[in-house]
């Protein structure tokens, strides 16, 4: 009788913990649904360049932590481009730059795009402190727990990550709050994304199907497919993170590429670019005359030959070919050559 007592004792003590965790659980998911709310409905209205703080202040309410950073990172070659630190110092994006192929950290991120990784999964304490990583950088930035995630952007080979760091290293992430920091990040990320957008086509360009948004070293963050369509008939062996270097020139300078046949607009804001292409191009500075003559005596035809084609005197080709050189600002052959080919 008493087996069955301390059983019966024993199978109550369960129901109600797991009663309790149900509650907790419900709790949770409310708690969860309510922030994902706020982000779509409140976020869409926060500034570009407010957003990732206002962001990481509503995940405090759900998740705990002491600093994080946010950015994009190329996988191939290592870099990081574009972050956002909270309450953290600068100098770590120097310090941290060398050791980024060797944190173990950043390497499970990239392993397994989508998925939380809470540093305490992947090593122990007293593993943790004997690296040199942790020595030369983690003591320093007070980095003794991290939790992040990454999540690969389908129109560019840069992803993108959020992790958050405890400076207490007593208090380790929980496996809840692991799953809370997966279930949330696409929603963080697909709001900034939102939020980049709208900020740049309510640029005096208005609204374009090729468009892209790329940093001042002309690595693409966000583009149109209409765009990547443009620019990879354009160049047609142009692949990677990083634009044509025809167009990442003008780009790096804060002016238009011009070709023959295309133009690309750079509007500026802060570190970003917006890019927006028309297909018109120097031969729209032309009239399809002078556009003609301009084409044949840049691939090579002489007066007399394009006069001829065109029952025209070759006096009067000289002339539209003055007329070329002055609207378009050149001053010979080769300087039109390298205009209509958008190099100058």
């Amino acid at each position: 009788m008493m087996h069955l007592h301390y059983c019966r004792k024993a199978l109550l003590r369960r129901y109600f913990f797991f009663c309790r965790m149900r509650r907790m659980l419900i709790a949770d998911a409310y708690a969860l649904n309510r922030l994902i709310l706020r982000l779509y409905r409140e976020g869409r209205e926060v500034p570009l360049g407010s957003y990732q703080a206002w962001a990481l202040e509503q995940l405090q309410s759900l998740l705990t932590f002491d600093s994080a950073w946010w950015g994009n990172v190329a996988a191939d070659p290592p870099a990081l481009h574009n972050v956002f630190l909270h309450n953290c110092d600068e100098s770590i994006l120097r310090e941290y730059a060398p050791w980024l192929e060797q944190d173990f950290f950043c390497a499970a991120l990239l392993a397994s795009p989508g998925v939380a990784v809470n540093m305490s999964d992947l090593t122990t304490r007293a593993r943790y402190v004997r690296t040199a990583l942790y020595r030369r950088l983690g003591r320093r930035f007070k980095v003794e727990w991290s939790l992040g995630t990454l999540l690969i952007e389908p129109s560019s080979s840069l992803h993108e990550f959020l992790t958050v760091w405890r400076h207490d290293h007593k208090r380790p992430f929980s496996e809840p709050e692991r799953q809370i920091k997966e279930l949330l990040m696409p929603h963080l990320v697909e709001m900034h994304r939102a939020v980049r957008l709208r900020h740049f086509l309510k640029t005096p360009n208005g609204i374009n199907r090729e468009w892209a948004v790329v940093d001042a070293r002309g690595i693409v963050h966000e583009a149109s497919p209409a765009f990547i369509a443009l620019v990879s008939m354009r160049w047609p062996h142009w692949q990677g993170s990083a634009l044509p270097e025809a167009l990442l020139s003008c780009v790096r300078a804060g002016q238009a590429y011009l070709s023959s046949e295309l133009r690309v607009d750079v509007t500026s804001c802060g570190e970003l670019r917006y890019l927006s292409p028309r297909l018109d191009g120097v031969l729209a500075q032309l009239s399809p005359r002078e556009g003609e003559i301009a084409t044949r005596y840049a691939t090579g035809e002489t007066y007399s030959a394009i006069a001829g084609s065109l029952l025209l005197s070759p006096a009067t080709v000289r002339n539209h070919i003055a007329h070329c050189f002055r609207k378009l600002g050149v001053n010979n052959k080769a300087e039109l050559v390298r205009r209509l080919e958008g190099k100058a």
